[in-house]
């Protein structure tokens, strides 16, 4: 019997009679299921783990195997911080955090951003389609991007999944005909296909108050030297814009509660997030506009978007002392057109 069938035969047997997996037995079904195996037995699998609730050691035996399949680079840079939005995207705010990585990179951290075209159950408006429309070839494989996050006058690169993890990509069929989203919603973002020479960041969103201790000890196991984990507009990295939202910082094994308020950070708005403004549908065509005009200077929830998720992350890997301090410096890189020059270099 082959490990996909056993380790079925464990989790797939009713709320008192399933079993949990160790880490070899769910990395060594993954693996199957990542070479091809029956689309049937691949959905029983993950919906079986869903029903019982994974463990730990399942979802870390899971991410091995991804990992495992990811194609990997070293950069010559001597930190990283990885991000991913909701792969499936954004139907109620615009992602504007497309636009972060250049920010980040032009305030001295290199950054990578991951995603797909497009996911669902969702079917959200992705990182991938604004980039695209900006005029981006969101398809560059892991190793022109590792050469753009060397690249000083980049330092920044988004990675297609269809690129790092294609055997993973090729799931995407799948996992739509499953309707429920499975555990690889959350192990997907915490993939790591370019390493830093020393420290490697993570920031990951999550909506279910179960899942930061989860996230915190799995980016932890797979070597991510931080990580911020943060209760964001629709399950992505970016904290509300008008209210204090509650968070989790993460050093090695520490985790530690935080609490963003926007008011540290010099930011009072009245909406949560970048809502669309030309109809009641986000689109990528609205997405580019907006975010382009906040990298020109134009201020509003866009920009103070770019600003708070900037500034909260150059905090955490201690590029600043004081949250103020870091909102201010990215707000200088922003109006200097600073920003928008390592945008644009970076689509060429």
């Amino acid at each position: 019997m082959t490990a996909l069938a056993n380790a079925i035969k464990k989790v797939a047997t009713g709320p008192h009679l399933s079993k949990d997996l160790s880490i070899d037995e769910a990395r060594d079904a993954m693996l199957e299921v990542l070479n091809g195996a029956d689309a049937v037995q691949s959905a029983v699998f993950f919906i079986g783990l869903r029903m019982k609730t994974e463990t730990n050691d399942e979802n870390l035996g899971i991410l091995q195997a991804l990992q495992q399949n990811t194609v990997q680079q070293t950069s010559s840079v001597p930190e990283i911080l990885t991000f991913a939005d909701p792969f499936n995207g954004y139907n109620r705010h615009c992602p504007i955090l497309a636009f972060l990585p250049a920010v980040l990179a032009a305030s001295g951290l290199p950054t990578i951003s991951q995603g797909v075209k497009e996911m669902g159950p969702k079917f959200g408006v992705t990182h991938s389609q604004v980039l695209a429309l900006a005029g981006m070839d969101t398809y560059q494989s892991v190793e022109v991007a590792t050469q753009r996050i060397n690249n000083p006058d980049t330092a920044w690169a988004y990675i297609d999944q269809s690129q790092s993890t294609p055997r993973l990509y090729a799931l995407e069929d799948l996992r739509t005909k499953m309707i429920k989203r499975p555990s690889l919603a959350t192990l997907e973002k915490l993939i790591l296909p370019i390493k830093a020479q020393a420290k490697n960041h993570l920031a990951v969103g999550f909506v279910h108050k179960a899942y930061p201790s989860v996230l915190a000890w799995l980016a932890n196991q797979v070597g991510f030297d931080t990580a911020l984990i943060m209760r964001g507009i629709e399950g992505g990295v970016l904290p509300t814009l008008r209210e204090t939202s509650n968070n989790y910082r993460v050093h090695g094994e520490q985790v530690e509660e935080l609490k963003i308020d926007p008011t540290q950070f010099g930011i009072e708005q009245s909406t949560r997030g970048v809502l669309p403004q030309q109809s009641e549908q986000v689109t990528a065509e609205e997405t580019v506009e907006l975010g382009l005009k906040a990298l020109t200077g134009e201020t509003g929830p866009a920009f103070d978007s770019l600003v708070l998720a900037a500034a909260i992350n150059l905090w955490h890997v201690g590029k600043f002392s004081t949250q103020l301090q870091a909102a201010e410096q990215v707000r200088e890189v922003i109006m200097s057109g600073r920003a928008k020059a390592f945008f644009d270099a970076g689509l060429v």
